[in-house]
This record gives structure tokens, C-alpha cells and sequence, in this order.
């Protein structure tokens, strides 16, 4: 942390309440803004990151997550039945090789979200 590679921003009293990120501070929102890359961790930041809500799981993690500020990276470990972003024919094999395949914690997901910035 003393390299100026990795930063830790102020949690602007947000970090540990469960609102959807969409809902951030404008002064987070801001700060974020400058950011090479966010990294979100967790199964309870990416169900924030999806306001909690039940997508379709085919839903295009991109637009699903379009207000991040900055380029993420949501990793996830698979704990809650909801996700989106997910290639059908994946998540079907997925559903016929275990039953339990959204709440077991033995699959996961890597997405990443890109927004456009205004010029």
C-alpha cells in the first residue's frame, strides 16, 4: 500500500451498508471515477452491484452494471440465486450437472463492465 499502484479510498460512511451501487455518494461516485480498474469481491458486493434484483441470467452483465464510474471486475463465488451475464448454454450445463449450481458455493463468475465515458 505504500506504492502508489494500490490506493484505499475513503469509505464515505457506504462501503457497509446494503444499498445497491448504483445508490453510492456522489463523492464515491467521483472519487471512483479516476480509477484504472475496480475489483469487487464477493458475493454480497455483486448482488449489490445487481441492486439484489432477480435478472434474467442471460442479461448482459455490461449494461446490468453500466453506472460503475470506472472499468470493474466483479469476482463471485456462486451463494445467492441470482446473476445475469451468463451464456445459456452455460448456465443449463450448469443446471443439469448440480441442482444446487446457484447457492452451493462451488461455481462462480468473473464479469467485467467497461462503461463508455463521455467525452
Amino acid at each position: 500500500l505504500a506504492s502508489p499502484v494500490w490506493t484505499v479510498a475513503d469509505d464515505y460512511g457506504y462501503w457497509a451498508v446494503p444499498f445497491a451501487f448504483w445508490e453510492m455518494p456522489r463523492a464515491l461516485r467521483a472519487h471512483l471515477a479516476s480509477a484504472h480498474l475496480i475489483v469487487l469481491k464477493g458475493d454480497a458486493n455483486y448482488r449489490r452491484a445487481l441492486g439484489d434484483r432477480p435478472w434474467p441470467f442471460d442479461a448482459p452483465f455490461a449494461k446490468v452494471a453500466s453506472y460503475f464510474p470506472a472499468p470493474t471486475l466483479c469476482l463471485r463465488t456462486l451463494k445467492a440465486e441470482l446473476g445475469c451475464g451468463m451464456d445459456p448454454a452455460k448456465y443449463q450445463a450448469a443446471q443439469r450437472a448440480d441442482a444446487t449450481w446457484l447457492t452451493n458455493g462451488k461455481w462462480g463468475v468473473l464479469q467485467f463492465v467497461q462503461p463508455s465515458r463521455a467525452a
